[in-house]
């Protein structure tokens, strides 16, 4: 299905402003990461948290930083981390400094398994056919739009 016939219910692209362009990117990106990490037999959500704990200091995190840095409730959080629990990607250990708290650890498996997948996204981008002067440019572009994002979004 063609770009153009998937948003014919949107008006034209080219009247919708920059957030009508960030919409269809966010779906874009939305999907892509579905059905990359589907492929691996995990959500993105799953993907997301495994990102985070992978890149923190020893593969450990608390979950309230992993709800911070991905803008999750704790609740949705406890259910992302029990399914990962349950998959041996991570596991829950007392905090080392506060024993009334927990941090999750990445097992060997999952920080295998966020490593496949990120490469897996990677070689997507790639095939993209974007030079680095492009991929370079859209990466500062989206970063300084993100930034702006940021600065203005209204506070709940």
């Amino acid at each position: 299905m063609s770009p153009a016939s998937r948003w014919s219910s949107f008006e034209e692209p080219s009247s919708d402003g920059l957030l009508g362009h960030v919409v269809r990117l966010n779906v874009a990106v939305d999907r892509v990461l579905a059905d990359i990490a589907g492929a691996h037999g995990i959500s993105v959500a799953d993907y997301l948290v495994l990102g985070v704990i992978r890149r923190s200091p020893q593969h450990r995190s608390a979950p309230t930083a992993i709800c911070e840095v991905l803008g999750r409730t704790t609740g949705g959080m406890t259910l992302t981390i029990d399914r990962l629990v349950r998959a041996k990607l991570v596991r829950r250990l007392p905090d080392p400094t506060d024993r009334r708290r927990v941090v999750v650890e990445a097992t060997a498996a999952g920080v295998a398994l966020a490593k496949k997948v990120n490469a897996d996204l990677h070689a997507w981008e790639r095939s993209l056919g974007a030079t680095r002067t492009q991929t370079r440019a859209i990466g500062d572009a989206l970063g300084e739009l993100t930034e702006l994002i940021d600065a203005e979004a209204p506070t709940s």
